[in-house]
């Protein structure tokens, strides 16, 4: 799988990640890491949450 953003400026770099939303395939250049806090309801107490991959527009939408 090649990273769609680079593919869109007709650069080519494999992908490493797909984004959790979108399921777009990511470069290391372009992906983000976000932590999610750990559900409460979970019963899992001292866990420091779930490791997301995202990508710019999804991590932005997630923050706004």
């Amino acid at each position: 799988m090649k990273c769609f953003i680079d593919a869109k400026v007709g650069t080519v770099k494999d992908a490493v990640a797909v984004c959790a939303v979108c399921g777009m395939g990511l470069c290391l250049d372009h992906l983000t890491e976000r932590r999610m806090p750990q559900a409460a309801s979970t019963g899992q107490a001292g866990t420091s949450g779930q490791m997301l991959v995202l990508c710019e527009r999804c991590a932005a939408a997630a923050t706004s």
